[in-house]
């Protein structure tokens, strides 16, 4: 018989059967400065032993829920994820770079959290609201976490087993409350499958390094560290935040790291378009030479935006590499499709170009599923009233994405105790991407694309916004800097990429009503992006301003797809 539960099995095998170097942990000064730690695997596993003395004291057990409230990465927020394993108590995460309290507050009711964490950069507007809104929940100062006594073993839960929650993630409530997804013991198992050993080929005992420098409050870094926890020859190194510091960190991981085994960086899009910039004004931290052989040395595993040709490119010209590339989401615990490391560099080419060069719809390479632990295909329809509800697309016919497997979702927070509405018959529906498949000239395999969302969203900057949301929110602007009420101009927003493959463009469209709006046309047209700009919040902030019909249907909804046909044809003929 274990001596540990059939969940934390997996954890303790990860730390106990191996004491080499697990954990280095870089925190960025504001300075540009950073302060450096290292921990061996039982070194970190008495601190998270320490962790769990803390939420045991604070009497949270097996289905407890408690707050990570820290403003950037830290490492007592992994510890407190692995003493979760230890005790069965839940984390719930805090999007630190865009919760405001109201949303702060939501998650703490919505989830019922007996327990709020704190360290010294998590947002003192937060802390305070917090605070005063909950002055019943205990608070525990993650700074003083080494100076706890260790939980001895013996009062670790016991029959925690691999339906029981993992963890909470917030997604990023593009409209209205965000969606706190439980995600289970049995999820993550099967995340250490397919990201860990099909994706990445991690193989038992055999040594790999992974940076990562995204946050811990998203899927991307929390699926990531899981399953390095896992894997008893991982070492992880870990920032607190991206910085210019970033690309001289990792040059030193490249020069320093394990002589065998991989290397891998998980990385968005957005950073490469960093590093041009660096290059550019000649701020590099490293020499271009330095910096390039050391990319050269990592694998990059680029997620959350399209890849399109100007990234791949750009990783070429850095590392001489085709980056990897995957697609998932929260509600399918990060991991459903991509391109293994295993994949050639000639047959990932070919893939992503067979991808741009589609002459029906370009597309952006995303993968393949891992089967038997993620399934993908591409159908008519996910609406169940619908005639086309599920019916499957053929090769090269664009549809809706869904998956099915063990990646999947236990359900939401706002659900618990009944079945999540965006999943039937296993298979996961509430992707709301649109995509494609073609086959691969080489082995006939299917090749899945993405090609865009079929709501509107605002994509840039790593979050994802409705449109509906800015249009208010300039609506607002209108009203306070111009007078005009929505009786005078209909406003409507939305995304499009202009200038960047990956990051979208906000283009907002006026249809002036009224005498008293088409007589401040001009003032608009020189005034309302600069000012707008300057006054709304950074997601709301407008980039191209055009005057025109807004198409709606009859319900009163904006018809997106008509809308962006008019911006483009627009710049076709400007340009």
């Amino acid at each position: 018989m274990s001596r540990f539960s059939e969940a934390l099995s997996p954890y303790a095998g990860g730390f106990l059967e191996s004491d080499g170097l697990f954990l280095e942990y870089i925190r960025l000064e504001k300075s540009g400065l950073s302060a450096r730690r290292t921990w061996t695997r039982s070194e970190f596993w008495d601190l998270a032993r320490k962790a769990a003395s803390v939420l045991r004291r604070n009497r949270l057990g097996k289905g407890d829920r408690f707050l990570c409230g820290f403003g950037e990465n830290r490492f007592e927020d992994l510890a407190f994820r692995l003493a979760s394993t230890m005790t069965g108590a839940v984390p719930v995460t805090v999007n630190w770079q865009a919760d405001g309290p109201d949303q702060a507050a939501y998650k703490v009711r919505v989830t019922d959290c007996r327990l709020i964490l704190h360290d010294d950069s998590f947002n003192p507007k937060l802390r305070e609201a917090l605070q005063a809104l909950f002055p019943e929940i205990p608070r525990f100062e993650a700074e003083s976490l080494e100076s706890e006594e260790p939980l001895p073993e013996g009062e670790f839960c016991p029959d925690l087993g691999l339906s029981d929650d993992r963890i909470v993630i917030f997604t990023s409530g593009t409209t209205g409350n965000p969606k706190g997804v439980r995600l289970s013991y049995a999820n993550y198992e099967n995340n250490a499958s397919a990201l860990g050993g099909q994706l990445l080929g991690l193989k038992p005992g055999s040594p790999a390094m992974v940076l990562v420098v995204n946050p811990l409050h998203h899927t991307n870094s929390s699926a990531v560290t899981d399953c390095f926890f896992r894997h008893a020859a991982g070492h992880v190194t870990m920032l607190s935040r991206y910085g210019t510091a970033y690309w001289q960190i990792l040059a030193g991981a490249a020069e320093s790291g394990p002589a065998d085994g991989p290397r891998f960086a998980f990385a968005v899009a957005r950073h490469f378009d960093f590093l041009e910039q660096l290059a550019a004004s000649g701020d590099l931290p490293v020499s271009e030479d330095r910096l390039k052989r050391a990319m050269g040395r990592f694998e990059f595993v680029i997620g959350s935006a399209p890849v399109g040709p100007m990234t791949v490119q750009r990783l070429l010209k850095w590392s001489g590499r085709v980056p990897m590339v995957r697609f998932g989401s929260t509600e399918s615990t990060f991991q459903v499709s991509g391109i293994p490391a295993s994949t050639t560099q000639e047959a990932r080419l070919r893939a992503f170009e067979q991808g741009w060069n589609a002459t029906f719809q370009p597309g952006y390479y995303i993968g393949r599923p891992h089967p038997p632990h993620t399934e993908l295909k591409v159908v008519r329809g996910i609406d169940s009233a619908g005639s086309d509800f599920m019916a499957e697309c053929g090769e090269g016919s664009p549809g809706y994405l869904i998956s099915r497997g063990g990646h999947i979702m236990k359900g939401t927070v706002q659900e618990e105790g009944r079945s999540s509405s965006a999943v039937h018959d296993g298979w996961y529906v509430g992707f709301r991407d649109i995509g494609f498949y073609l086959r691969d000239a080489q082995d006939g395999q299917r090749n899945f694309y993405w090609v865009e969302r079929d709501s509107a969203l605002l994509i840039r900057g790593g979050a994802n916004t409705a449109c509906d949301a800015v249009g208010v929110e300039l609506g607002r602007f209108l009203e306070k800097r111009y007078g005009l009420s929505s009786g005078d101009v209909d406003l409507a927003v939305v995304g499009l990429r202009l200038e960047s493959e990956h990051e979208d463009a906000c283009c907002v469209t006026l249809e002036l009503k009224t005498q008293a709006a088409t007589e401040l046309k001009a003032e608009l047209e020189r005034t309302f992006i600069q000012e707008a700009r300057d006054s709304v919040s950074k997601g709301a902030r407008p980039d191209r301003l055009r005057f025109g019909p807004v198409p709606r249907t009859f319900k009163g909804s904006v018809r997106v797809g008509e809308l962006k046909k008019a911006w483009m044809e627009e710049q076709r003929s400007e340009g």
